[in-house]
């Protein structure tokens, strides 16, 4: 079959994965859906993860599954995930990470949204979240009220939550090579900003997000500083409206606390100090530096508790 003939495409960053991502590739594998391309992009692995994911090409691939490697040389999950969209000529295309697992109606639950009456361009869904070290789970829903202000304070379009027509996705640009984090933020702002057709796929969760040390976002936040900070500047700097960019400002001083509840005080003042010193409005300093005190004495839900004033 043509590269034309599969529907959507399905593409993957991989760094140094030997020992997990055989689970997701088999995730993948397991998929109802067919025919269905899939793309694995190689961003300079120094173990075994190309032979793994070659070994997996040679006993998967079939007429309807199709499996392409590819190599990309500038390291970076945003590099690698650039190189498979260029050569993804499906309609339809679906970035995951290669820690995740799908289940196996997943991409043809995604494929029946697309098909729906409402003919959206974004097709996203809820998610299960298993965190590192813990015993319990969580979910992460997809909502399509409000989305800048979903996507901008609960990550609503987070790589594995959503699929979208390829062309809005070249039409926004791509992944940005020079956000190192939270890069999906970065691009699901610019995604909204094209004003798409959105669409919730009811149910259950169909894909659990394994949280790991190795994991391409981390989980300490200290260890990354910076990182975030350029993702929330850029977005900052791509919005016209003062209340959106408040919004950001409010995502800052929650990140300030979280440094604060990691130990890094130094991080948390200085960045909510410059937080305050951003907002024109005195009427908002009291709520960001409140934000970022919940944050750092580790209180929940600091940012749904901010939603009825901002």
């Amino acid at each position: 079959m043509e590269s034309t003939d599969f529907p959507i495409t399905i593409v993957i960053p991989v760094h140094n994965r030997a020992g997990i991502v055989g689970d997701t590739l088999r995730s993948v594998e397991s998929q109802t859906y067919r025919p269905l391309r899939v793309i694995v992009v190689d961003n300079g692995s120094t173990d075994d993860t190309p032979a793994v994911v070659e070994d997996w090409k040679q006993r998967a691939e079939t007429d309807t599954l199709r499996i392409d490697i590819l190599t990309e040389a500038q390291p970076g999950a945003t590099a690698a995930r650039n190189r498979g969209l260029e050569e993804v000529q499906s309609e339809y295309v679906m970035f995951f990470d290669s820690d995740d697992i799908m289940h196996p109606g997943h991409v043809a639950r995604a494929m029946k949204g697309f098909s729906s009456a409402s003919n959206p361009d974004i097709v996203g869904w809820d998610v299960t979240i298993h965190p590192i070290g813990a015993a319990h789970q969580y979910k992460r829903k997809f909502r399509t009220s409000s989305p800048i202000w979903h996507h901008m304070i609960h990550g609503n379009m987070s790589t594995q939550r959503y699929a979208a027509r390829t062309e809005l996705m070249r039409r926004a640009g791509g992944w940005n090579n020079a956000i190192k984090g939270w890069n999906d933020l970065e691009l699901g702002i610019r995604l909204l900003k094209l004003h798409p057709r959105l669409l919730k796929l009811p149910g259950a969760s169909t894909v659990d997000v394994i949280q790991r040390e190795v994991s391409i976002t981390g989980t300490d936040f200290s260890r990354g500083a910076g990182k975030w900070e350029r993702s929330l500047e850029a977005i900052s700097a791509s919005l016209s409206s003062q209340r959106h960019r408040r919004w950001v400002r409010l995502r800052m001083a929650h990140l300030a606390g979280l440094y604060a509840s990691e130990g890094s005080a130094a991080l948390a003042r200085d960045l909510l100090a410059k937080t305050l010193t951003d907002e024109p409005s005195r009427l908002y300093r009291p709520l960001f530096t409140f934000t970022a005190w919940l944050t750092g004495h580790r209180i929940r839900g600091a940012l749904t508790l901010m939603r009825p004033f901002f």
